[in-house]
């Protein structure tokens, strides 16, 4: 990992302001500004959908019982949101980026080996998932429903399984992770990239869902040194979200769909199976990588 070495305080001049700077990156404020510039490019997105004669989601024709017009509204949800979203994650990443350039943090941004098309591991990554939502399940099922606002057709499936799982993991996992692992190590950068993940999607039930998804795949891209499959993976989940949301099955819960409780109780200890064992092996392979990082700074 590259990362540009400068004194112990340097001071960095900038529009008329200086900058104490110790040469240590990321710090708490670090995080704060990342925060900020996200706020601040959401608000820059919006501005500019709706300069561009994109309409503004209306949540009454949303949810209208007349299935013409709750469609027509979601098309155009998902037309809104496309562009909102492109905007706004260019300009958190790009912002982001110069930041940290201009704070002489580690120049990486993000690592891909051929090791994260393993058709074997992304399996595996796919079960993983799936078996983390059921356990998810009845926890979830306490918090508030999540809203229907990402919308339907063409742009909508644009956003949600190849802009999000492309910019957000080049952000999260990239950017974010690479950046706390130079300064605070490998568990560091897992545990703090997955919150700030669960944190910027505001919603209570999605934050938390967010925050346990971008833990697996945060160590799915620690295990292979690889985005290419954490992309994959995102992709493919959000993929399986967006179904079930048209289907009609947004906020259903396996137990709802299943409809039978001892066929429920039964899959629910499967995956509760797949979970342990998978989170056992997750935590092994860590520490493992805890320990080869000490390695190779003691060295």
């Amino acid at each position: 990992i590259h990362e540009r070495l400068v004194g112990s305080e340097m001071c960095i001049r900038d529009s008329n302001k200086i900058w104490h700077y110790n040469g240590k990156f990321p710090v708490v404020v670090d995080y704060l500004v990342f925060f900020g510039i996200f706020l601040l490019a959401q608000g820059l997105g919006t501005a500019v959908a709706w300069l561009a004669g994109c309409k503004w989601p209306d949540p009454e024709l949303l949810a209208s019982p007349d299935e013409a017009i709750s469609t027509a509204e979601q098309i155009a949800a998902g037309h809104f949101n496309a562009v909102t979203y492109f905007v706004s994650m260019s300009v958190t990443l790009a912002g982001f980026l110069f930041y940290r350039r201009r704070r002489h943090g580690p120049t990486v941004v993000a690592r891909f080996s051929r090791r994260g098309l393993n058709p074997v591991l992304l399996l595996w990554g796919v079960f993983f998932m799936l078996s983390t939502s059921v356990v998810l399940e009845p926890f979830l099922s306490l918090m508030p429903e999540v809203p229907n606002v990402y919308g339907r057709g063409a742009w909508a499936i644009v956003t949600v399984v190849v802009m999000a799982p492309l910019f957000e993991e080049v952000i999260f996992r990239g950017v974010l992770l690479e950046s706390t692992r130079v300064r605070y190590g490998v568990v560091a950068a897992w545990l703090l990239s997955s919150a700030i993940f669960g944190i910027v999607h505001v919603h209570p039930t999605v934050v938390v869902n967010a925050f346990v998804m971008g833990l697996v795949l945060a160590f799915i891209y620690l295990r292979t040194d690889s985005l290419w499959s954490a992309i994959i993976l995102h992709a493919i989940n959000n993929g399986i979200a967006y179904l079930a949301l048209i289907a009609g099955h947004g906020n259903s819960m396996l137990i709802d769909m299943v409809g039978s409780r001892t066929l429920y109780v039964l899959l629910y200890i499967a995956a509760l199976a797949v979970f342990a064992v998978s989170g056992y092996m997750m935590l092994v392979s860590l520490r493992r990588l805890k320990a080869e990082e000490k390695n190779r700074g003691a060295a």
